[in-house]
């Protein structure tokens, strides 16, 4: 008996190959148009239909009797109608991609659609802000337009002792609260998991509900509970144990307290979940084992959780690294503004808020410190990844 055997052969060349090409050009021409003006559209946008002065955005002031060449005008329209333009390079590329319905079931392709989400959303929500920083962190900014200053900026910066009172604020915290905020939800979880507890589920909504509170809220009522007054919470705490009252929010270390405290009563119980997590997933087995050995609950901390909890504490060591050197909100709330006794409460991202927000035609300064921390909290983090092994480690067969 003679079967036929169905071959399916091979498709040739895509069709409308050229409309995928125009296509990505047209859609990588406006993305140009829109990066180079830097956050600059709305203002181009009113100059160029006013037919005003264009040379803050390209090419340059004339001199007196010259004229933009064909070229120059092209690119002004092009820039002008950019976002048209990136809308007929997606519309090409989806005609494209419905002329050829094979290609979403190949699975050569389908690996690229998958990402293309996240790739999108990574160049336009963390690249083109990461690129358009770097170049504003070189530029005077002010309202009439911008001026490229070269590195006088980082000059500045770094000849400001504010720079270094919040770097000093900032590490302190950031150091502090990583030496808190990872032994001790470390062993709330495993008391809470242990079968000691017996009212762990209790314990744990009560641990995360801190978690679930507003940090506006919070704030406000730690800087009622750090008052001066001498009926304020911390001072009553003070007089109970036979001292007098201070003025916790004057003075560098109450401030320091104030901020590391209300930052480990928000945060315990969300690292006490990460441990909780790790700890789920240690077998039984090895309890086991060490119950017939006679080992107690010390020994099993000791000798089986923390080095089986290893990657669960340098993801809680990474994420505090970045928290601490980002704190600002807490602070803010705790001394009522940015602008606290002494700049005791005065962190990297207050010190941006200041020169960002606060004062005028300082964006480009705000922009370099930015970058300074940015620079900063990735040192910090690789330099951990290699300590503990992480990064720059051979695998190991």
């Amino acid at each position: 008996m003679q079967g036929t055997a169905v071959v399916s052969k091979p498709s040739g060349g895509r069709r409308g190959v050229a409309l995928l090409i125009i296509g990505a050009v047209l859609l990588l021409i406006g993305i140009a148009g829109l990066l180079l003006l830097q956050g600059k559209s709305v203002r181009f946008d009113k100059a160029f239909d006013s037919h005003g002065d264009l040379s803050p955005y390209f090419f340059g002031k004339l001199e007196e009797g010259q004229a933009y060449s064909f070229f120059q005008n092209a690119w002004f329209m092009i820039v002008r109608q950019r976002l048209i333009i990136m809308l007929a390079g997606v519309a090409m590329i989806a005609v494209f991609v419905a002329m050829n319905r094979d290609l979403l079931y190949s699975q050569r392709v389908a690996p690229y659609v998958f990402v293309a989400p996240f790739l999108i959303t990574f160049l336009v929500f963390f690249t083109y802000p990461l690129i358009s920083t770097v170049m504003m962190s070189f530029q005077e900014i002010t309202g009439a337009g911008s001026r490229w200053i070269g590195l006088k900026n980082y000059q500045d910066m770094f000849a400001n002792k504010n720079f270094y009172t919040a770097v000093r604020n900032s590490t302190v915290y950031m150091v502090l609260t990583c030496a808190i905020l990872i032994p001790v939800p470390m062993l709330l979880a495993y008391m809470t998991e242990s079968k000691l507890t017996k009212v762990s589920g209790f314990f744990k909504t009560v641990a995360f509900m801190p978690v679930l509170c507003s940090v506006v809220v919070a704030g406000i009522i730690f800087r009622m509970m750090f008052s001066e007054l001498d009926g304020a919470m911390m001072n009553q705490v003070r007089q109970f144990f036979g001292l007098k009252p201070i003025i916790w929010l004057k003075t560098s270390d109450g401030s320091m307290f104030a901020m590391v405290l209300l930052c480990f009563w928000r945060w315990t119980g969300m690292n006490m979940l990460y441990y909780m997590a790790g700890l789920k997933s240690i077998p039984g087995d090895l309890y086991e084992a060490a119950d017939i050995d006679g080992a107690n609950a010390v020994q099993k901390f000791t000798k089986i959780c923390l080095s089986l909890l290893k990657s669960t504490t340098i993801y809680v060591l990474t994420i505090s690294i970045y928290a601490g050197l980002a704190m600002f909100t807490e602070s803010y709330m705790i001394f009522g503004g940015n602008n606290s006794p002494k700049n005791y409460g005065l962190t990297i991202v207050g010190y941006l808020y200041r020169y960002g927000f606060e004062k005028v035609d300082k964006f480009g300064f705000a922009s370099a410190v930015g970058l300074v921390l940015l620079v900063d909290a990735l040192l910090i983090t690789v330099i951990q990844l290699r300590i503990t092994g992480v990064i720059g480690k051979k695998a190991e067969d």
